[in-house]
């Protein structure tokens, strides 16, 4: 539970001009809380940008500011992106919104053993290192966009709120339109996420159709759903992603591996035997599962029922989350 108070203003720090799912669910997170009366403002960084707003975005219609106000009864929310800037800010509260896992060891700014203690898992280095100090140690609040986070976090003793996302408005609606007479046998996948694996994959099954989703619009990526029946992701899944989410309730069928978010219920609820390892062994088992959901796709789709309603519940989910998380006080 965060205390707001009535003077509070809250900030929401974003990366400008991007468009992805980390930075639209910012704006999504001042848009809700603007509704209920917040007085929050995104605080775009670097800030020297002359038109930080991505086009995407305008339609949430979040006011920003170039500067903080750096005052113990404000508060400002940071993706783990930032973690590492946190120390600029001296009296605000600062709550720390893990919207991913992975990233945070992958950033920049991070330190180089970082990216061997992640791949290792070496429990006690973790904590012999930075984490209690330079990262924990500056937060006053934790929020964790996926089951996967918060079990992360537990093996450092550090509890965080669940404050997931949801997906646009021009996702959904679209998705209610999609004409399963109208589905194409071709397969969609991420080449930028797991693309080692995938395209093992894609060698034994030369003669499928793959599409890769690079390079393209919100529109184009919709209509690309709206007609393919699958949908791949061997990624790591460094949070909720919304690739197969967005692909489910297109009603495509969706394998995935067991890496990151996809090995949690909570975050990537589809039924089990839809998640294979990304192990060489795995991949005649992969090969003949596609080739099923591509053969007797009528009969695969409805397995994802109960996931796409759950995928449409979750603005309202949000919702509560943040009445709950988010107290007004005198």
């Amino acid at each position: 539970m965060i205390h707001i108070h009535e003077t509070t203003k809250i900030f929401v720090m974003c990366p400008p001009c991007i468009a992805s799912g980390g930075p639209e669910l910012l704006h999504q997170l001042a848009y809700k809380l603007g509704k209920r009366g917040f007085d929050v403002a995104m605080y775009y960084y670097p800030a020297n940008v002359e038109s930080p707003v991505c086009e995407h975005y305008v339609k949430y219609d979040c006011r920003y500011v170039t500067e903080v106000e750096d005052r113990k009864e404000n508060l400002i929310i940071i993706p783990e992106l930032y973690f590492y800037f946190a120390g600029q800010f001296k009296n605000i509260r600062k709550c720390a919104w893990w919207l991913s896992v992975d990233n945070l060891f992958k950033a920049n700014e991070a330190p180089k053993h970082y990216r061997m203690v992640r791949k290792l898992k070496i429990k006690w280095l973790h904590r012999a290192i930075t984490i209690n100090g330079k990262v924990r140690g500056k937060f006053d609040h934790h929020l964790a966009q996926s089951a996967y986070a918060i079990d992360f976090l537990k093996q450092w003793n550090i509890e965080a709120e669940y404050l997931s996302d949801y997906l646009n408005a021009d996702f959904l609606k679209a998705s209610r339109e999609v004409d399963l007479a109208a589905k194409k046998p071709q397969i969609l996948y991420n080449p930028l996420k797991g693309w080692r694996f995938t395209k093992r994959i894609i060698a034994a099954l030369p003669d499928a159709t793959w599409i890769p989703l690079q390079k393209l619009t919100p529109a184009q990526v919709g209509a690309l759903l709206k007609e393919s029946m699958l949908y791949i992701d061997f990624g790591h899944h460094p949070g909720k992603d919304r690739f197969p989410r967005e692909a489910a309730i297109y009603k495509c069928c969706v394998i995935t591996g067991k890496r990151g978010s996809a090995a949690f219920a909570a975050d990537v609820p589809i039924p089990a035997e839809y998640k294979i390892g990304d192990k060489k062994r795995n991949i005649p088992a992969i090969v003949k599962l596609i080739n099923s959901c591509l053969k007797d796709y009528d009969k695969h789709i409805d397995h994802f029922a109960a996931y796409r309603e759950w995928i449409y519940q979750e603005e309202k989910a949000f919702e509560n989350d943040i009445d709950r998380i988010f107290v007004k006080v005198q």
